[in-house]
Order: structure tokens, then C-alpha cells, then sequence
């Protein structure tokens, strides 16, 4: 009888989400259309979400927050865009996402930051 493998759980972050950090860590102070304006090139599939679903749990795990007043938009019926303000920088590997634990894990440091509300 074959022994089940245990899968451990992710310690890297690649691709777009390392270069999102990257940007993060250079400008402090940043909206979601000024990363993807400077990183997605178009060849990554649906880089809107991915970013805006890490910057949420970056968000809740208190390692990047959103300020108050939204950032005016283009269009006049535009609501705005959220900005968001780097508050912990942990180093030169962006923080993982792990999203069936609700925990962002800091490579850097080694550090656990749990996210509210996750299970």
C-alpha cells in the first residue's frame, strides 16, 4: 500500500506577484491600474484578479494598507481607485499567499501573518 505524499506548503512566490512586490517595495505608495500598467505585458491570464485578490490578502494580513480617500478616476462617473500604502517590508522575496490556510507567509523572515476573518 503506497504511503499518501504529504505536500508542503509554499514558501516562493514567482511570476507576476514577485514583480508586483518589487514595485510595491521601490514606490511605498501605489494603485492596482499603476501595477498593472507597469507589469502585465498581456500574456498572463486574468492579472487584474490575481493582483487584486494578493494585494486583499497583503491587506488583511496587515502588511500593505488602504487609504482612506479613494484616488480620483479618469472618467467622471468613476468612483476612484483604491491606493494602497506599503507598511511592512519584509525584504527582497515577496510574502506568500497561502489561501486555504488564510495565512501570508514572509520568506524573508519566516514570519506567519494570519488573516482576519480566514479559516
Amino acid at each position: 500500500m503506497a504511503t499518501p505524499s504529504r505536500i508542503s506548503p509554499r514558501t516562493v512566490t514567482f511570476g507576476l506577484r514577485q514583480r508586483a512586490w518589487w514595485v510595491m517595495r521601490r514606490r511605498i505608495s501605489f494603485t492596482l491600474s499603476e501595477l498593472l500598467s507597469t507589469l502585465a505585458d498581456g500574456s498572463e491570464r486574468d492579472a487584474t484578479g490575481n493582483l487584486r485578490r494578493y494585494l486583499k490578502a497583503l491587506n488583511d494580513a496587515g502588511i500593505v494598507r488602504v487609504d482612506a480617500a479613494r484616488q480620483r478616476g479618469v472618467a467622471l462617473t468613476s468612483p476612484g481607485c483604491y491606493r494602497y500604502r506599503l507598511i511592512i517590508d519584509t525584504g527582497r522575496k515577496a510574502p506568500v499567499w497561502r489561501a486555504k490556510t488564510g495565512i501570508v507567509f514572509d520568506p524573508n523572515t519566516g514570519t506567519e501573518y494570519p488573516i482576519e476573518g480566514a479559516p
